[in-house]
């Protein structure tokens, strides 16, 4: 068992003591957030589609506008503390997502491996996405059920 006083900070603090710089190091950069997700009205299922936010940098595989997506994009998520009860549509390795749950990050996570690339061996970013535009239909896009 690590001291707490060596331990890092995403192991020894809860999502409400997290500075807002400890907050935004949680994410890992899989890019999974940007890609849109469509719910059946019939049974509240959702289902991923590998359709990606105009702002995202295919080549780059992130945001290419990160610090003002959210007036940039209309429903572009804000994964705040006040909104962690909402977080289990986020893949199941998300960083927010597990610790909320009391959960370990996984040992290929950029914090600890001082990588920001370091999620892309592992598959945990967007596969093969295309940019929205007006022409696509999502359903002809769905990857998985979330």
């Amino acid at each position: 068992m690590k001291n707490i006083e060596t331990a890092p900070f995403w192991e020894t603090k809860t999502l409400e003591e997290l500075t807002p710089s400890e907050w935004e190091a949680l994410c890992d950069g899989c890019g999974l957030c940007c890609l849109h997700r469509i719910q059946d009205e019939d049974d509240d299922a959702i289902y991923l589609t590998r359709v990606a936010c105009h702002c995202y940098d295919i080549e780059g595989r992130v945001c290419s506008d990160y610090a003002n997506r959210h007036e940039r994009v209309e429903g572009c998520m804000k994964l705040t503390l006040e909104r962690v009860g909402e977080f289990d549509w986020l893949p199941e390795t998300c960083a927010y997502r597990l610790r909320h749950h009391g959960k370990p990050i996984p040992s290929w996570h950029p914090l600890i491996t001082n990588n920001p690339v370091s999620v892309h061996p592992y598959g945990m970013h967007a596969l093969d996405p295309v940019l929205e535009n007006d022409e696509l239909d999502l359903e002809d896009y769905i990857v998985d059920e979330v």
